[in-house]
This record gives structure tokens, sequence and C-alpha cells, in this order.
């Protein structure tokens, strides 16, 4: 009985899947050109996209075609005027991300990760918690299958081809089987074998009922042919919608004549390439105001192929729907994200391996030109300069790494997110977790070998403090990294870092002390991170009553400890305020970086 009535809920899905019209009317959006002069980049555009065709969004560069699948897709909203609706009814962003998925241009994947991996990934993050691993294994194989990169399963991400990565970026959102497909220039970059491949198979999954709208550039006339209809664009607005068999008709009946033999996309383009004449404006007139003559209505073309991607739960949502707003519980989405992370960080040569090894080799160098500089009262200057040392490579080796890699990934966050997949919150908490093994690695490695070979007291208590100080830096070190990778892309992010650090260093109170500044100068010295970890290092190596130093020379000016830290303006004890002073700025600055994460999904809306 129950997979009688599991057939009936698959035949529905099936209908509404087969029914799902996306139709936009006067949309509108201008942009930013110099100070406040603004030019249209869409102008009461409108038009009807019908499931089972698919439809070439055509037109020249900066005629609005990948601003409207923008506003299509819902990933721009501000400044949007018109409206987008589905079968008739508009939804909330939450029930529309549920029918509607963008690709975008440049579509950034893991790249330390397999093709099959991702795809497990995804069916995990967007299928329902109560599918077993079995039916999720059976439906990334049959994505794969339709998409020709089964033979590719194992292959990383970074190793495969333009067309084999365009092809998974459409798989990945394919797990849910989403009844309309948004592509933008899905062939950029790409020859003309695999460009074709390409279209192939996303024509394919049209004639499966989807609704799939593809920004295209300039294509060959018989990669052309494999679209159904035409939406042209002209400085912002639709000059043509309908059949690819009627544009060369439409485009002649307003005086505009297609050579013989001569292809059709590259005629569509020169007309819309025109300036405004009478030709252009009797289209604009015509088809601008969303009457797509000629375009087959739902019902027209019905018999589509019945889809081995069949959709486990995709049931039709009004606003008025009440449905959680993604796939799965926030719980099981932290733990995906973890275990992605994990495996991703792990293959990272640049970011983990490397990161590792040379905290090793520094830590070697460092002990070996600082070589029991700890253990004599004569080398004392020299022995705290090897400390500041310590500090600076802890700082930049562990955020610079980030600095360089985070941005490509915030990229894959925003899409993720947008796409309904996950949560920002699921998502900040599994990447601070993620990166807790690397923190503690790291700068544990770069201590251990550090501390003992330049001579540092043997005494637990004062290693651990020693310790625990540099591992708070490295932590903070890694958070700088990730804000700046998530707040500026990579350019800003590597001057951000240097900036910000260089006036730490200035202020930290080694090279100056405070009380030698000038008296407006000397509060900034407290907002020095560099000043709380030196302070806590010079506590743990020379506070707590140590005795004092041994001297090789004839007088060592500092041969008691406290001398040493009365110089270094430094207390003997209070070594729990610079740990308390370090957690406040690894705080301040993780809710400055989930603020940036925000802040970036809201750009692009």
């Amino acid at each position: 009985m129950s997979s009688v009535v599991e057939l009936e809920d698959v035949g529905e899905q099936r209908k509404l899947l087969d029914h799902m019209v996306l139709e936009f009317r006067n949309i509108s959006i201008k942009g930013v050109l110099k100070g406040d002069k603004r030019r249209t980049i869409l102008e009461n555009v409108s038009g009807r996209f019908t499931p089972g065709r698919l439809v070439a969004v055509l037109g020249p560069s900066g005629a609005g075609k990948s601003s409207l699948l923008n506003i299509l897709s819902g990933f721009k909203k501000n400044g949007v005027i018109g409206t987008v609706t589905i079968n008739g009814e508009t939804m909330s962003d939450e029930s529309f991300r549920t029918k509607c998925v963008y690709i975008s241009q440049d579509y950034d994947l893991m790249d330390h990760l397999t093709v099959r991996e991702i795809m497990d990934y995804a069916a995990e993050l967007k299928m329902p918690v109560s599918s077993s691993q079995m039916v999720r294994m059976k439906k990334v194989n049959d994505i794969l299958d339709v998409l020709g990169l089964q033979h590719s399963k194992s292959t990383l991400v970074k190793n495969l081809s333009g067309g084999e990565k365009k092809r998974l970026s459409i798989g990945m959102e394919l797990i849910t089987n989403p009844p309309i497909i948004l592509l933008d220039e899905p062939t950029s970059g790409l020859d003309s074998v695999s460009a074709m491949q390409l279209v192939t198979y996303v024509k394919t999954l049209a004639q499966e009922g989807r609704t799939i709208v593809s920004v295209i550039h300039q294509p060959a006339s018989s990669l052309f042919q494999l679209f159904d209809d035409v939406f042209l664009l002209s400085n912002g607005k639709c000059i043509y919608s309908g059949p690819i068999g009627e544009l060369v008709h439409s485009l002649a009946e307003a005086g505009f004549h297609c050579p013989k033999y001569y292809n059709r996309a590259d005629f569509a383009l020169e007309i819309a390439s025109m300036s405004s004449c009478p030709g252009i404006e009797l289209l604009t007139l015509r088809f601008n105001n969303g009457d797509s003559q000629g375009r087959k209505s739902i019902g027209d073309d019905g018999n589509y192929r019945n889809s081995i991607l069949t959709p486990y739960r995709n049931t039709c949502l009004t606003s008025k729907s009440r449905r959680p707003r993604y796939p799965v519980p926030q719980w099981k989405q932290f733990s995906v994200l973890l275990r992605r992370s994990l495996r991703s960080t792990s293959r990272d040569f640049f970011f983990a391996q490397l990161r590792v090894i040379a905290h090793i080799v520094v830590g070697f160098l460092l002990g070996v030109v600082f070589y029991n500089t700890g253990k004599d009262a004569s080398t004392v200057m020299t022995n705290s300069a090897g400390l500041f040392f310590f500090h600076i490579f802890i700082f930049f080796g562990n955020s610079m790494p980030c600095t360089v890699t985070f941005p490509s990934e915030a990229k894959i966050f925003v899409r993720e997110h947008l796409n309904n997949w996950y949560s920002l919150e699921a998502y900040y908490l599994a990447k601070f977790f993620a990166d807790i093994p690397l923190q503690l690695i790291c700068p544990t490695l770069f201590v251990v070998i550090g501390y003992f070979l330049t001579g540092q007291p043997m005494e637990p208590m004062r290693f651990g403090m020693f310790w625990a100080m540099c591992l708070l830096l490295g932590i903070f070190a890694q958070t700088v990294g990730l804000l700046s990778g998530a707040a500026f892309d990579i350019q800003m992010a590597t001057f951000f870092v240097p900036s910000l650090s260089i006036p730490a260093m200035l202020f930290s109170g080694y090279f100056i002390k405070s009380y030698e500044m000038l008296e407006f100068l000397q509060p900034v010295s407290y907002t020095s991170f560099f000043r709380y970890t030196m302070q806590g290092s010079l506590q743990a190596i020379y506070g707590y009553n140590r005795t004092d130093f041994p001297c090789s020379q004839i007088m060592c000016y500092y041969n008691r400890p406290t001398k040493f830290l009365k110089f270094m303006d430094t207390a003997e004890t209070g070594f729990e305020i610079n740990v308390y002073v370090m957690l406040g700025f690894i705080a301040l600055f993780q809710v400055i970086l989930y603020i940036c994460l925000r802040r970036r999904l809201k750009i692009f809306q």
C-alpha cells in the first residue's frame, strides 16, 4: 500500500514540475555610472518562460542579460522594480529558492574534493534527513550518469576539464530536481565540442519538464538551434521573445532581413547592438510589454519524457505555505559542513600541509638563530627579540593563508546559501570548529621546537603559559585572515593584514615603551594585540618569582628578571589579564567576521 502511495506522490510531483511557469512583469533596475549619474540596466522588461523548453537569453554586452537572471533568481533585490511569479503566485524568498536554482558564470567549486564527494555532500545538505544513504547514493549515481560524469567520479575537482566542471555545477543543483534552472553563460571558456555537449545535456534536462533559461554568448549556428525559445535584449529592453523558428521572420517584419546562410544568433546580436532606430522601436513596442508572440503555452508540448531525477520531496509551495527554509535541520547542516571542510582542508597543500611544514622549519630556524639565548643574563635582550619574532611568525603564518584562500571559499558560501543549501549560522560554526585542529597543531609544533632550542625555562607551568599565549595569538591571526578574506577581495585582503599588524607592532611596547610616546599616543598602545601577547609571554618566561639568571660575562645588567620586566614596562604578575584581553580580541573579531559574512549576502541582493 505504501509503495502505491509513493508512486502517486511521485506522479503528483512530476505533474507539479511540468507546470512550473516563471513569469515576470515590468522589471526595471538602474545602475550607477559616475557620481549620481545613472543608466538604465533593464527597463520595463516582461516575459514568460514555460517548462519543457530551453530558452536562450541573447544580447550584446551590457544589454542586461546577467542582471535579468540575477533578478529572476532572487539573488538581486535591491533597487529592483517589478514582479516575479511562479504559476501566477508571488512567493516568499524561502519558497522561491526551493523552486529555482541559479548557476552563475563563475561557479566556484571546492578544488580538493572529488566529484563523488561533492555530490555526496550536496545530497546530504539538499535531501531530507529521512532519506536513507542508499537513496542518496542512487540519486547521485543517476545524476552522474545523466551528465556523463560517472567516469570522473574519483577525480579531484581541480583536475577536471572546463566542461566537466560546468556539468558538475549543474549536477549539484539537480539533487532536489529543481523545476526552474537559470544558467549564466554556461558555455563561456569552453571549446565548441564541450559547449555542444553541455548544451545537449541541458536540453535533455529541459525536455524532462524543467524550465531552463540560459544566457548565451555568441553561439555557433549548430549550438543555437538546440534552443527552443529566444529572449533578445537590447539596451535593457526586450526586442524579441518567442520560438527560435520565428526569430528571423519577426526581425524581417521590423525591416531587418537576415542574409541567406547567415547565423541567426549573430544576426540577432547585430540588430540588438544597433542604436535607436524605427525598427528597434517597433520591436520594443511589440515585445517589451511581455506579449510573447508565438510562444507555446503550457500543455502545447506536454509529452515530456519521465525523468530519472524524480524528486523525493518537492511539493508546490506558495508564500502562505509553512515549511522549513532549508532541506535539513541546522545540526545536520553543521555536521555535513564540518566534515566537508575538514576533508577539503586536509588535502589543501598550501593552506594545511605547507603551513604545518612552515611552522616546523621556521621553528628550527629561530631555534638555531636564538639558540640558548634564554639561559644567560647577558642575552636577555636577544632572547626577548626571539620571543617577539615568535609572535610575528605565528601571526603572519596563520593569517596570510586564510587571507589568500578564503575569498574563493566565501564565493562558494554565498552561492550555496542563496541557493538555499544551509544557513549562515551553520556555516559559521562549522568553519570555526573545522579550523581548530590547525590552530592547535601549527602553534604547538612551532612552540615546542623553538621553546626548547632557545633555552627557555624547563618548567611545565611556564611552558604552558607561553604556549597558551602563542595559541591565542594563532587563533586571533586566523580570525583576522578569515575576516579580511570575507570583507575584501584578495588584493585588498592581502593589504589589510599588514595594515592592521604594523601599527599593532609599533604600539606593542617592544620598540618604544608607552611612557616614552607623546601623551596623546599613549592610549593607542592599549589597542595593540601584540602588546598583550608580548607581555603575557614575558610574564611566562621572566615573571612569577623566577630566580636570577646565571651570567657568563663580567657583569650582566639584567641578571634579575624583575629588573628586565620593569624595563619592558611589564608587570611581574597578571598573566590572566592578558589572556582575557586576547580572548576579547578574538570574540570581537569573530563577531565582526559574522557581520561581514551577513553583509556579503546582502551585497549580492
